[in-house]
């Protein structure tokens, strides 16, 4: 039983953590923060972003016996994913740059709720978990349904994403010195421009 509850953990923890290496909401605004606060709100803004892949994955767990009922629905969220990031991209292009008494002055707290609420906007978590989970039962690699593992595999989903959060505002933090020398005032602007690229794209593969 305990050795079906780590294996769970640790197999959940790297699917999340490959998984959410994808650009997503959550990834730019952990970038988005540290750039304009720091690494520890940054880290704040991923665990929140990160919440959701409890919800996500735990109803992905649950629905897993009735996948056949969303076919096609996948195909839907992708275009309201690009639609999240067009919007994110807009967003910050308008957004103007702030000045570090700013950030200063700026309360604290809020960076986990904001995290959670881009972490929602992610339509893809819960069909993606939905496929993943189906494939591992289907392959008989995630066989164990007692609780205990389920538990387990719904938190290291949250665990995986998170981890690549922390990274990511570790690396931003480090690079920031670098990207404020060269784009200055216009990085939201350069952010924006990359996001709508990015969504842009997508759309394309999508189509």
């Amino acid at each position: 039983m305990i050795w079906n509850v780590i294996e769970a953990l640790f197999l959940a923890t790297a699917i999340s953590f490959a998984g959410s290496v994808q650009l997503g909401p959550v990834n730019f605004g952990t970038i988005h923060t540290a750039l304009h606060k720091n690494k520890k709100a940054a880290i704040i803004f991923g665990f929140g972003g990160s919440l959701p892949e409890l919800l996500y994955c735990g109803l992905a767990i649950g629905s897993s016996n009735f996948i056949s009922q969303y076919e096609g629905l996948e195909d839907y969220l992708k275009y309201l994913t690009v639609g999240v990031l067009f919007l994110f991209g807009i967003y910050l292009i308008f957004q103007k740059a702030s000045s570090e008494q700013k950030h200063k002055s700026t309360k604290k707290g809020k960076e986990i709720w904001l995290g959670a609420t881009f972490g929602m906007l992610n339509p893809q978590l819960y069909p993606f978990w939905l496929f993943i989970i189906t494939y591992l039962r289907s392959n008989a690699v995630l066989e164990n349904t007692s609780w205990p593992s389920q538990v387990a595999f719904v938190i290291g989903a949250a665990l995986g994403a998170f981890l690549l959060q922390v990274l990511v505002a570790e690396f931003t933090t480090r690079k920031r010195e670098f990207i404020y020398m060269k784009l200055t005032k216009n990085y939201n602007r350069v952010l924006g421009a990359v996001i709508i690229a990015i969504a842009i794209v997508q759309l394309v593969i999508n189509l």
